[in-house]
């Protein structure tokens, strides 16, 4: 046996550090030591005491010298200045965080708005009985939103944009699938980082600036400008704990299209000053790292919304932007409309998606373009995704007789200037429309506010002194009648009624006169469940739950997946995704408008995403 103790093996490290630990005349304070070792004075401390354990359990290692009291040797201390010291901690931090904000793809053009600066504070003294300065943690703020070089000229280009929290590990798989799917579209990956921990730069904590090796290349610190509208919030160091992590930051955009780095999913739509001009669009991006929270109800709750996803932006040769959500299943793998991306692969499959929502239709004040885009044009979204089945919301519009026009002469003024009198043309308007949509794909009609105002007409006897109206409004009282009839028997009897639509009825009486077979619609009445996929299809989104009127935040409180429309507006908060309206011109929306024109694409693994029109285009 070696009397010496156990064979032991330093690495150079280890007889690096013992060298400079060991030699108090050039580095009399662990401070010193820290600095030539760029290691923070903790670890210096916590090394060393690994390293005396080692000596003690008997392995062959040099000793290191006591530090307590160590003076320059032959020298009396002379007094140091202990801002001295503090500045060399804050030197040392600040090179850390300059490197990390410059060293991927992606530099900060301003890191010095990252200021670090030494402190000192103020301890008692056993000694002299009196307080002593000596150098304190260095304290870290910022003077100015730190920037990122953008991209002048995106037309024809395509970013992929997440988020990562650190010291967390990236999901393989979704990375895997992720960079697979930028080659194809040559793509540039940009993601965002974030920190569960309070301190961003704490001197004393590492973890808080260690981000997984594969994305560190890629890590964009500061906002970054792509085009003239739109950004992508790199900066915005959110929580992953956050619960409404856009909740505030809709000014924040100052009216581009802003993508901000965040597990959970959310999208608000931020109302234009013209609603003639499209709202644009303020979201968050999912991550590519995997969840590491502290088991309490905020880190709980931040679990369950935990996803796996990313934000793909891309650039017509218009400079129209397009962005849709890449939201990632359990096994990493994802859709993008007809692109299915597994194992790095990425496939075309018709057959990803389930069903598309479609925007508000309002047929009698259709726009022309946006229904060529969506289904009439050959490269509209649901020939060339080949939907199988689409929702129609507010297929009727009930402009020519609406209630809230009952008493305004100028605007039946307008309706008759318009040669828009009849009540029939406009359900004929319906039927024809449904016709044309039976040809490309299967059709479920979602009996919205709009719809059910035909029999709101009916009921309130308006069309009696209606001209031209008089004979079809009979029509549809007597059935409508001929219902309520049969309601009042299943009452007395016990019986559920069976649910009726008013406006089914008048557009199958007007397409059996037509020789229209419409037998392929299917229709679902006010206020009844219908589920898809596990995903609530049935509601429009004007009932909110125990006769309130209904809004999103009412819907996500349900804690049900849900497609609505109604509100125009598109959003996506918590499980609730909100499709948009076909025509931004309604006639009584003025002033500020968060309008868009945007479908809701259902996938067939349950992931979901809006797609947005520009200009009469669903996607560069």
């Amino acid at each position: 046996m070696n009397e010496a103790g156990p064979e032991t093996t330093l690495t150079p490290e280890d007889e690096n550090f013992i060298r400079v630990y060991n030699d108090p005349e050039t580095y009399p304070f662990l401070a010193d030591v820290a600095y030539e070792l760029k290691l923070s004075y903790q670890t210096v401390r916590n090394k060393a005491a690994i390293m005396r354990g080692r000596k003690r359990a008997g392995e062959n290692v040099p000793a290191l010298i006591s530090r307590v009291g160590v003076r320059s040797p032959g020298k009396e201390k002379a007094p140091v200045d202990p801002m001295i010291h503090a500045n060399a901690r804050a030197r040392l931090l600040r090179e850390q965080l300059h490197g990390l904000l410059t060293s991927s793809r992606y530099p900060v053009v301003n890191p010095e708005a990252v200021v670090v600066e030494g402190t000192l504070v103020n301890r008692y003294s056993r000694a002299s009985g009196t307080p002593e300065s000596t150098e304190g943690v260095p304290r870290t703020w910022m003077t100015d939103i730190l920037q990122v070089e953008g991209v002048a000229d995106p037309r024809g280009r395509r970013f992929i944009v997440t988020g990562a929290q650190n010291d967390c590990p990236v999901d393989g798989d979704f990375w895997q699938n992720l960079q697979a799917y930028a080659h194809f579209l040559d793509a540039d990956i940009i993601v965002g980082p974030g920190t569960y921990e309070t301190q961003w730069w704490a001197e004393n904590n590492p973890a808080v600036r260690s981000y997984a090796p594969e994305i560190q290349e890629y890590l964009c610190f500061g906002r970054m400008a792509i085009g003239e509208n739109f950004v992508f919030a790199g900066e915005m160091n959110m929580l992953p704990t956050a619960n409404r992590p856009i909740g505030d930051l809709s000014s924040y955009s100052q009216g581009k299209w802003t993508v901000f780095p965040h597990a959970k999913i959310q999208l608000k739509s931020v109302p234009s000053l013209d609603p003639a001009q499209q709202a644009h669009q303020v979201m968050t991006t999912g991550m590519i790292t995997r969840p590491k929270i502290i088991p309490r109800k905020a880190g709980i709750k931040a679990l369950h919304a935990h996803t796996l996803g990313a934000v793909i932006v891309e650039f017509n040769q218009a400079g129209d932007v397009f962005c849709r959500h890449l939201l990632a299943d359990h096994d990493g793998s994802f859709c993008d409309l007809e692109f299915f991306v597994k194992d790095g692969v990425v496939d075309i499959d018709y057959d990803n998606i389930d069903l598309a929502v479609l925007a508000d239709f309002h047929n009698d004040k259709a726009h022309a373009a946006n229904f060529d885009a969506t289904f009439r044009a050959p490269s509209s979204l649901v020939k060339e995704l080949r939907i199988k089945r689409v929702f129609v919301h507010d297929i009727f519009d009930n402009y020519r007789r609406n209630h809230h026009n009952v008493h305004d002469n100028a605007m039946s003024y307008e309706v008759a200037v318009r040669d828009r009198e009849s009540v029939a043309e406009e359900v004929r308007g319906v039927v024809l429309v449904l016709k044309e949509l039976l040809e490309t794909t299967a059709v479920t009609v979602v009996e919205s506010n709009h719809d059910i105002a035909l029999e709101r007409y009916v009921r309130e006897g308006r069309y009696r002194n209606d001209g031209i109206n008089i004979r079809f409004g009979l029509q549809l009282e007597d059935a409508y009648l001929a219902w309520r009839e049969e309601v009042a028997r299943d009452l007395d009897a016990g019986r559920s009624p069976r649910s009726f639509s008013l406006l089914e009825y008048a557009v199958n009486l007007i397409a059996a006169k037509e020789g229209i077979d419409l037998s392929g619609v299917t229709w679902l009445h006010d206020g009844y469940s219908h589920v898809v996929n596990g995903i609530e299809c049935g509601h429009h989104g004007f009932r909110g739950a125990n006769g309130a009127r209904g809004t999103v935040a009412g819907y996500a409180a349900l804690g049900r997946p849900m497609n609505i429309g109604d509100k125009h507006s598109p959003e996506i908060l918590d499980q609730v995704y909100v499709s948009g309206v076909k025509n931004l011109r309604q006639g009584y929306n003025k002033g500020p408008s968060g309008w868009a024109v945007t479908d809701t694409i259902q996938y067939r693994n349950g992931k979901r995403t809006l797609v947005t029109y520009q200009n009469g285009a669903w996607r560069a």
